[in-house]
């Protein structure tokens, strides 16, 4: 398992982050900045980066974060996670629900996707030859977030660009596309959305997009069926909540966890 701690000598309260699908636990690197009153642990997902394991189930996974935990002689932590993240630390708080202080859901959780996903197509990661093209792609895709401050692009775009390794001659995305497809199917075949909880404290934050009719549907249904859920709109936003706006999201993260101990 690879693991990343920001703010390692602080003595404050302990998060556990888990990022979206396809990428790094660096990608809360400027969260942890802005939340230096915690420490916080980012986790790899199985078959990323460095991280890989011949079990890529989401079962074994959480098994090995506990692991982590004892390890490192943490008892209980506040969960946070990106996309995928955030249906993976609802499935944690079902397995380790004396461990979990609370869950901040970053735009993804909030529904079960089997309910409106058919079957879909294998995902294929890019490989890239020429690191011209790679930039140039990058940027493209970073300059669509029209959204997003200069600095936060150079930012996002150092990011996305660590993300690709050179091997062979190729550059290469850093995660498995035999890990990204088991994890994707996983979360449509098995629903770990909260039922009727009222043992955790729920924080979604939601990207600053404007959301169709389907997806208030999910929000409201979610926050129905879980009245504990704190419900909060990051402004200039996009989908990946940890970089593309984590002034903002640290803050409500932040207020949110320290109204608990209130």
């Amino acid at each position: 398992m690879q693991y990343v701690q920001y703010n390692p000598k602080t003595e404050g309260p302990v998060i556990v982050a888990i990022p979206a699908l396809g990428e790094r636990k660096e990608i809360f690197e400027a969260l942890a900045i802005n939340l230096h009153e915690f420490r916080l642990i980012a986790i790899d997902l199985p078959g990323h980066g460095q991280y890989s394991s011949e079990d890529l189930s989401i079962a074994n996974y959480l098994t090995e974060i506990n692991k982590l935990l004892n390890q490192l002689s943490i008892s209980t932590a506040h969960f946070v996670g990106n996309s995928i993240g955030a249906w993976i630390i609802q499935a944690y708080s079902h397995l380790f629900p004396k461990s979990v202080l609370s869950l901040s859901l970053m735009d993804g959780g909030y529904y079960f996707p089997g309910d409106y996903k058919e079957s879909e197509e294998e995902i294929e990661l890019p490989i890239v030859e020429q690191i011209e093209d790679l930039h140039a792609a990058i940027k493209e895709q970073v300059n669509s977030m029209d959204k997003l401050s200069f600095s936060n692009k150079k930012r996002i775009e150092n990011y996305f660009l660590q993300n690709f390794l050179l091997k062979d001659g190729v550059y290469m995305h850093h995660s498995s596309e035999l890990a990204v497809n088991s994890l994707s199917k996983a979360i449509v075949e098995t629903n770990y959305c909260l039922q009727h909880s009222k043992e955790f404290a729920v924080l979604l934050l939601l990207a600053d997009q404007e959301k169709e009719e389907l997806e208030k549907e999910k929000v409201n249904r979610f926050t129905l069926t879980n009245e504990n859920t704190t419900v909060k709109r990051i402004p200039d936003s996009y989908h990946l909540l940890p970089i593309t706006n984590p002034t903002a999201s640290s803050e409500h993260i932040k207020n949110f966890m320290m109204s608990l101990n209130q």
